[in-house]
Parts: structure tokens; C-alpha cells; sequence
């Protein structure tokens, strides 16, 4: 019998530093862009984060990003929201400039009231790349508040004070308020927030055994329509949409890197009907899986 081989995603808690080599105490890290991709050639290889966001905030130069299995060729200023999870790579040049904000989203969001967690809740949904041109007094306040929070990190006893946690929230709240649509009118019950959390950790641990959102709600203990109205009002998407990006997400994913015919993965991803999976598939990619992969292939 033939054995599915899968090409690995390196994991990392910061680039080249496997998960188990980086405790950290601190819910957040900040470093100049040149300061670790000089190291490498300026490439940051395909790689992914458990567990921890990535805003990445280039002011100036050239960059290619690589956000799951979308390609961007841009320059700054220009910010990139990574969800945890999220596949991604980067190609700087020697004159890029700018800063990597790594941090534990849960642990920072409590320094935040509940009505300040949702717009960046949502920001982090989805991996996005924000242009930032014809935005000057943003790129302006954003540069300058990066500057600050990186001083601030340097500081031998930052991971004691509350400084460098308040600068980084007021990064991200600026983000997302100014290009996220956010209404400031609709109050959020204290408990939305952990609530949409935990259904998006149930998503991660069960996508592949689709579950209706029937089940999701039961392991919440809430109605279904009270988790759609959640997943509206912080997302965007209904419960079912968030569940279908996550299995789609998932099918780009083994098409890519595991080796196996269409109909294997789809079973694999749990659809008992291959031909189910190719009009599921098309849905969400707008192409065959098998063109999917050549388009892939042909990178």
C-alpha cells in the first residue's frame, strides 16, 4: 500500500527558532525587519506559527509576500496580518524597512477593554496585506509608534512593565480601526469574545470531522443562531462560511504539499465523494482541484 508523503511545514515561535527553544514570558516580540532577514538572504522561507499572530509592518521598500498559497509583489507602506496558523514567507530586499510584531493575541487582547478586543478580533480572521498609500497621517502614527514599541522592547526590563503590551494594543487598534469595517455603536457582551475563541479552537480541532454548526453551538452551549449572530458581528461571515474557509484552507494546503490523488485527499479531508469534494472545492477556488495543483506545480 501506497503511503501519503507529506512535505512538512516548518513551525516556528520566531523564525528559526523551533517552538520548544522559545519560551517566552513576554506576549509579544518586535525586531526590525533587517535585523533577521539579513541573516537569511533576505528570504524568510514558508513557515507557520502555533499559536501566535504576525503583524508585519514594511514602511519602505520592496516586498513578496506569500500568504497561504496567494503571492504579493508590493512595497511599502504596506502592512501584513497573519493569523496563527497561517502558511507564509517573505522575499526583502537589502533596503527594506520595517518591523515584525509576534504576539500571543489572547494574552495582549486583555490588556484591551471588550469593546476595543473586536476590531482586532476581526482583523486577525483572515491573513490580509493593508496598502497603506495615500494614507500619510496613518503610515505617519504607525511608524512612529513602532519606533517606540521597538526602544521600549530593548529595554532590559520591558518584560516587567506594561509599556511595550499598551504601544503594540494601540498599533493594532489603530489598524484595524482605520481599515476594518468596525461598528463603534454595536455594544459586546464580556463573554464574546472567549466565546468566539473557543469556536474557532473547535473549528482548528474539527474541521475534518464536519461538524454541522448545530454541534459547534451544542459544545458552546448557545443556540445556532446566537453563533451566527457572534460570527457576524465580529467577522463578517456567518458560522458555517468560517467552518468552510477552514475546510477549504485545509484542501489548498494537502493539495499542495501531500502527495496522493485528488480522491485520496478528499478522503483524507474527511468527504466520503470525491466528486462532492471537486464542486466543494471549486466553490471556494474558482478551479478544479486538479487544475489547482498544476497551477501549483507550475508556481
Amino acid at each position: 500500500m501506497n503511503r501519503t508523503v507529506r512535505r512538512q511545514f516548518p513551525v516556528f515561535s520566531l523564525y528559526g527558532e523551533r517552538v520548544a527553544a522559545a519560551a517566552a514570558t513576554d506576549p509579544l516580540h518586535v525586531e526590525d525587519i533587517q535585523s533577521r532577514s539579513r541573516k537569511y538572504l533576505w528570504r524568510i522561507a514558508r513557515h507557520r506559527h502555533t499559536g501566535l499572530c504576525q503583524c508585519v509592518y514594511v514602511a519602505a521598500g520592496p516586498v513578496i509576500a506569500e500568504l497561504e498559497d496567494t503571492e504579493v509583489r508590493l512595497a511599502g507602506p504596506v502592512v501584513f496580518i497573519i493569523p496563527p496558523g497561517t502558511v507564509h514567507g517573505f522575499a526583502f530586499r537589502a533596503e527594506t524597512q520595517g518591523f515584525v510584531l509576534t504576539l500571543d493575541l489572547d494574552r495582549l487582547l486583555a490588556k484591551l477593554s471588550h469593546a476595543q478586543q473586536a476590531p482586532v478580533t476581526r482583523l486577525f480572521s483572515l491573513p490580509r496585506s493593508l496598502v497603506l498609500d495615500g494614507e500619510p497621517a496613518l503610515v505617519l502614527r504607525l511608524s512612529q509608534l513602532f519606533d517606540s514599541l521597538h526602544r521600549e522592547f530593548s529595554e532590559p526590563d520591558s518584560v516587567l512593565l506594561p509599556v511595550s503590551g499598551w504601544l503594540a494594543c494601540s498599533i493594532l487598534w489603530m489598524i484595524a480601526a482605520a481599515r476594518m469595517d468596525t461598528p463603534s455603536s454595536e455594544s459586546r457582551m464580556p463573554g464574546d469574545m472567549n466565546k468566539m475563541r473557543r469556536f474557532r479552537s473547535l473549528v482548528e480541532a474539527h474541521h475534518l470531522n464536519h461538524w454541522p454548526v448545530r454541534r459547534y453551538a451544542r459544545e458552546l452551549a448557545v443556540s445556532e443562531s446566537s453563533l451566527n449572530r457572534l460570527c457576524n458581528s465580529l467577522t463578517g461571515s456567518s458560522a458555517f462560511d468560517l467552518i468552510q474557509q477552514r475546510l477549504a484552507l485545509e484542501s489548498r494546503r494537502r493539495l499542495i504539499y501531500v502527495a496522493g490523488s485528488v480522491a485520496a485527499v478528499a478522503a483524507d479531508l474527511g468527504f466520503k465523494d470525491p466528486a462532492y469534494f471537486c464542486r466543494f472545492f471549486r466553490k471556494h477556488a474558482g478551479m478544479s482541484p486538479s487544475a489547482f495543483r498544476r497551477r501549483e506545480a507550475a508556481g
